[in-house]
């Protein structure tokens, strides 16, 4: 297969990072089955976190900054299924199937510009949640549902400003601008790495000095209901780490080697994605999984929905 970009120049197109001139079987199996396994995670992904989304919305008792903050991470689980998903499966698909270079360039564009928004947002949402922890558990939370909400829309908000300039910036200065970016979202994702690690090692002192003090009481239901909840969120936590540092390291190699176009490119960038695609399908099941209280409010949705379609049936017949 052999695909021209003769009349696609960086000018027009300075995202596009890597071509492909081989006409290779395995190639060609490997992005088809990238298709197939985005089309089937990016429904699963929207409905899951569209009923984590619908849970904390109608449960009272979810209603709290540590919940709203899981609803925040929900939406760009949900949005990333909704959008990112379908437009990287259009440019694969493209890639096979196609040698438009528009259509091709137009997908990546799209996919890249969303992709990297809300991968960033899922970090920031990740920091605020173990501050909000360690806030939490060091009894001087600030934090209310009120501000949680305001900070995250504002985040949202300064992002995709941040990512629109980014796009400009890199339309008009091409691959140099996408390295100066390049530098400035990994000194960001440092920064919330170290935020994140200073904040869970607070949070962990601060349940042991919790467990020295009440042992002689010898009541642990507190601190127990305590290290729940920060061990869901190192669970998601997890999750983040295997699905997004592989492809940041894929890119990090790649930009210090300047080599973008060895016919192993395409398929190790793939498999990356997909563990992205994945991590955003699992963490409504962590979510399910570990708390109660939205696994309570989720089967309540679901038996009101299916009384609904049982009722709807019966009125047919």
């Amino acid at each position: 297969m052999y695909i021209n970009f003769s009349s696609l120049t960086e000018d027009k197109c300075p995202l596009l990072q890597f071509t492909v001139t081989e006409n290779s079987s395995i190639y060609n199996q490997t992005v088809f089955a990238f298709c197939v396994v985005t089309a089937v995670l990016a429904p699963l992904t929207v409905a899951a976190n569209a009923f984590i989304l619908a849970a904390i919305w109608k449960n009272p008792s979810l209603k709290t900054p540590c919940h709203v903050l899981l609803a925040g991470l929900a939406v760009t689980d949900f949005c990333t299924g909704l959008i990112t998903q379908p437009s990287y499966a259009v440019l694969r698909f493209a890639v096979i199937t196609t040698g438009d270079g528009k259509k091709f360039c137009d997908a990546k564009l799209v996919a890249d510009g969303f992709g990297y928004f809300f991968s960033s947002l899922t970090v920031l949402v990740m920091t605020l949640m173990a501050v909000e922890r360690w806030l939490h558990m060091s009894r001087r939370s600030l934090l209310t549902v009120r501000r949680v909400v305001i900070t995250f829309i504002s985040f949202t908000g300064l992002l995709f400003l941040l990512e629109v300039a980014g796009s400009i910036f890199v339309t008009f200065y091409g691959h140099k601008a996408s390295k100066v970016l390049l530098i400035f979202g990994c000194s960001m994702g440092a920064f919330c790495v170290l935020v994140t690690a200073f904040a869970y090692f607070k949070v962990f002192r601060i349940i042991r000095q919790h467990q020295i003090q009440v042992h002689a009481h010898g009541n642990t239901i507190e601190i127990r209901k305590y290290k729940k909840s920060i061990f869901t969120i190192l669970y998601i936590l997890a999750v983040f780490v295997i699905g997004y540092f592989p492809v940041f390291g894929l890119q990090l190699v790649l930009n210090a080697l300047q080599y973008y176009k060895f016919s192993a490119f395409p398929i190790a960038a793939d498999s990356c994605i997909v563990l992205i695609f994945f991590s955003s399908c699992v963490n409504p099941l962590l979510y399910y999984w570990r708390i109660k209280e939205i696994r309570d409010a989720v089967k309540s949705i679901l038996r009101k929905l299916l009384c609904k379609q049982n009722v709807e049936n019966s009125e047919q017949s």
